[in-house]
């Protein structure tokens, strides 16, 4: 009997210690440790098209990286803890091979001279796993020297243009250029072709975003021309930055005459407003200049 009832204390004081822990133990189970290498994401719109990247960021910590703790010849997972990914919106170019939209794991392959690229469309398997046959694409890319060392390992975007960047990699003294290329001149010559269907239910701003982009892209400026002075036309009152852009254009084409006229006509109607912007006035001035 004495067992018996020892034997039911027991048990009731366990469910009491059980109970008093409970609490605790779940904080625990909600408790984050930081990660040694700092998760990030980066996303860049590169004309029409998203690029997401997603990686984490080791450090350098004092030790050789490149040829030292990420090995020469060996694939990398480009970053800690995981594959780094990377997605596109629309389809683009990297190293100038076609890459249809969607998501990849991004892997490197790093030496002394020359890097590859791989875009794997295995998005789980980490380096120790890759298998060449699930790869997308693979390019290579040429490293240089960094003066200055970047502690944390990086991943960004340079020399950015509406139908074009760099991705950079960035870790130690070393930097890497990843070309990409996307098709924002084919997607917006076939806006252009499908709205100029219907000319009526255009607007000023329509031709003068079209004739931007041909002056921008070297394409037919006398067209350019036409549809910047169609802006002008349809656009009442008049706005300065319309003068301004005929002026880029005619620039370009030769044309001195008229573009020293259109530039004058901008400054004219930036000095008739009532705040008048220095800055667009010295643009126009700017250009009056380089035409003598």
């Amino acid at each position: 009997m004495t067992s018996h009832r020892s034997s039911c204390l027991g048990a009731a004081a366990f469910c009491i210690l059980a109970a008093s822990f409970a609490p605790a133990l779940c904080a625990a189970e909600k408790f984050e440790f930081p990660d040694a290498s700092q998760h990030a994401t980066i996303t860049q719109r590169v004309g029409l098209t998203d690029v997401s990247i997603d990686y984490s960021r080791p450090n350098m910590r004092g030790r050789e990286i490149f040829g030292g703790l990420v090995p020469y010849g060996k694939v990398w997972r480009t970053g800690a803890n995981a594959p780094t990914k990377i997605k596109f919106s629309g389809a683009v170019k990297i190293g100038g091979q076609e890459v249809p939209a969607g998501e990849y794991a991004l892997y490197t392959i790093p030496n002394k001279d020359e890097w590859s690229i791989i875009l794997s469309k295995d998005l789980k398997m980490g380096a120790s796993g890759y298998k060449a046959d699930a790869d997308a694409l693979r390019v290579t890319a040429k490293p240089s020297d960094l003066v200055d060392p970047v502690e944390s390992f990086t991943i960004a975007f340079d020399n950015l243009k509406d139908d074009g960047a760099m991705i950079v990699l960035k870790w130690d003294k070393t930097r890497v250029p990843v070309e990409l290329t996307t098709n924002t001149v084919e997607k917006v010559n076939q806006e252009i072709a499908t709205a100029l269907k219907d000319p009526k239910s255009l607007e000023p701003i329509f031709y003068y975003q079209a004739a931007s982009f041909y002056y921008e892209h070297d394409k037919d400026l006398a067209q350019a021309v036409k549809w910047v002075d169609q802006a002008i036309q349809k656009q009442q009152p008049a706005r300065y930055f319309l003068y301004y852009k005929k002026a880029q254009i005619e620039a370009k084409l030769g044309h001195k005459a008229e573009a020293k006229a259109a530039a004058e006509k901008s400054i004219e109607l930036l000095k008739a407003g009532e705040n008048p912007d220095e800055s667009a006035i010295r643009n126009s001035q700017l250009l009056i200049d380089s035409l003598r």
